[in-house]
């Protein structure tokens, strides 16, 4: 869906994850080295490539494609997080790779300019998907592929509202997760073909902890009062999607569903 207020939810982005940066440098999900690996070669990059990984965060999948391709832009909204990226590509000796600032909605390139385009766990905060969508799919090269990476939500609308709630009361920069059905409805009328879907599972070792993953985008101690009751209160359905386990003592186990999606333009 269309925002007309997209310059508010860039303030809000901004106002989220600029004070939080350095914690998604050190973030055990965001850093997950198997999943980037995995990602890296499902991608199947070359040599000769160029990647534009969008909404960057700390930069993991950039610094993961980087020994892959010719060169990667680091792209964030944020200016701290690729501040961020700087620090991390530096400490591991990555250097074809740069950072620019902007939105996913305009992108400052000409048509056909990368083989490439990722985007990890950062599409839910796009004020307007569609339009970065076609963004992507206007400045990746005829054969060129799309990356997606992110937290999504199942096919029925009562979790799909209830997931999303969650989402927005640990962040307000949070705009909305998907179901599988409208990301490929998306990606389709932007051109793409869809070549891989695959459906998982966001966390960090064997499930996800409430309190490091509020306390990493800084959520209100009134919201994360909230989150509690509505965890300890979720019903069998909403149990079931998060994996919400409450057998530890005063601790909240869960995981978040995720989505995984290559598509390609036509050469």
């Amino acid at each position: 869906m269309a925002q007309d207020n997209s310059q508010e939810i860039y303030d809000r982005v901004k106002g989220s994850f600029g004070p939080n940066a350095h914690a998604y440098t050190t973030s055990q999900g965001h850093a997950n080295q198997t999943e980037l690996e995995k990602l890296v070669r499902r991608a199947a990059p070359q040599l000769s490539d160029r990647l534009l990984d969008i909404g960057t965060g700390a930069g993991h999948t950039a610094i993961a494609f980087a020994p892959h391709v010719s060169q990667v832009i680091a792209y964030d909204l944020t200016p701290q997080m690729l501040e961020e990226v700087l620090v991390n590509a530096s400490a591991k000796g990555i250097t074809n790779l740069e950072t620019r600032q902007g939105a996913a909605e305009e992108l400052p390139y000409p048509d056909a300019s990368f083989e490439l385009v990722s985007c990890r766990l950062t599409t839910h905060h796009f004020a307007d998907l569609p339009r970065a969508l076609a963004e992507m799919a206007r400045v990746l090269k005829p054969g060129g592929r799309l990356v997606i990476m992110d937290t999504s939500v199942p096919e029925d609308p009562e979790l799909d509202g209830q997931i999303n709630q969650i989402e927005v009361l640990r962040d307000p920069s949070h705009v909305r997760n998907y179901p599988a059905s409208e990301w490929q409805a998306m990606l389709r009328k932007v051109g793409l073909t869809v070549t891989f879907v695959e459906a998982s599972y966001y966390d960090e070792g064997d499930q996800m902890d409430f309190g490091a993953w509020t306390r990493r985008i800084g959520t209100s101690p009134e919201n994360v009062a909230r989150l509690e009751q509505l965890f300890q209160a979720a019903g069998p359905a909403l149990r079931k999607a998060l994996r919400i386990d409450l057998s530890e003592a005063g601790k909240i186990g869960f995981a978040l569903p995720r989505i995984t999606l290559i598509a390609g333009k036509a050469a």
